[in-house]
């Protein structure tokens, strides 16, 4: 007797959930990619780990490679670019409709995506940060961080932690002197106390967060890998600025003949759309 078709988590947000969202900047939604598509998902991200690409293509930015520190973070940038496998991911529509509905956005295109594997015993601790602190080229902070589990997280693999509500506390400077050692918790306001929630996630899972909600995650100090796929998407009405904080992704941008100038929505081959489908 064939298997039974694996059950996916609905895209469609109750009231309930987009009020906790924006009550606490965070979004933990249920298992969106199947067991099927996870294996074939970690095949390609490893492939890529390992400089193995798809044919025409390459990934824009690795802060890893094979032969280097075995306790390093696989980190690698745009790794869509180098697998399909892993833009359909990256790009999924589920991802799409999903940050489309917390935003509230006519459109969400991909900012960009990382690979971001924290090795047995090892990795860097990430220093507690608001992502849209580097990303002031994009001018409206409706961006979303989808964190894609590719295996079970669990308690002791350094799990990304959110800082419930931080989002409302505005832009903050950005931590100063980062070792990978020190976590560099904010300074709340006199009185303001606010939950720290560890991302525990089953393996398909994804959790979505606000571009300005603070979160950051210690070494893995269990025996297994703790492996995330990540989509950072935006709404497609931000549009472009130019400013002193800059962002490899404009000089990745501008080898393609079609991308934006200053003042206009962000589009071209760099940042594919996820939701509506074109």
């Amino acid at each position: 007797m064939p298997a039974a078709a694996e059950t996916l988590a609905e895209t469609t947000l109750s009231q309930a959930q987009l009020s906790a969202w924006h009550e606490r900047g965070f979004h933990v939604h249920g298992k969106l990619f199947g067991d099927e598509e996870l294996e074939a998902l970690r095949a390609a991200c490893e492939r890529v780990i390992d400089g193995a690409y798809d044919p025409g293509s390459e990934p824009d930015g690795r802060y890893w490679k094979p032969g280097g520190d075995p306790l390093g973070v696989r980190k690698i940038d745009n790794a869509w670019k180098g697998s399909r496998i892993v833009a359909a991911a990256v790009t999924s529509e589920r991802l799409g409709r999903i940050a489309a509905q917390l935003l509230d956005a006519p459109g969400i295109r991909l900012w960009h995506d990382q690979i971001a594997y924290k090795p047995p015993g090892g990795g860097k601790v990430v220093t507690w940060h608001q992502d849209w602190g580097y990303w002031q080229v994009i001018r409206e902070c409706q961006t979303v961080t989808c964190w894609i589990a590719l295996d079970d997280v669990t308690p002791d693999q350094g799990p990304m932690e959110f800082l419930a509500g931080s989002h409302k506390l505005g832009l903050y400077p950005l931590p100063k002197g980062c070792t990978g050692d020190d976590e560099q918790r904010p300074t709340l306001p006199p009185g303001l106390n606010l939950p720290c929630v560890p991302v525990v996630l089953k393996a398909g899972e994804v959790s979505f967060h606000h571009g300005l909600t603070f979160h950051g995650s210690g070494k893995n100090l269990s025996a297994r890998w703790r492996k995330g796929l990540v989509s950072h998407v935006m709404s497609s009405a931000c549009t472009y600025r130019s400013h002193e904080r800059g962002h490899p992704n404009e000089p990745w941008m501008r080898k393609y003949a079609v991308h934006p100038q200053p003042g206009e929505a962000w589009h071209g081959p760099q940042f594919p759309m996820l939701w509506p489908r074109s």
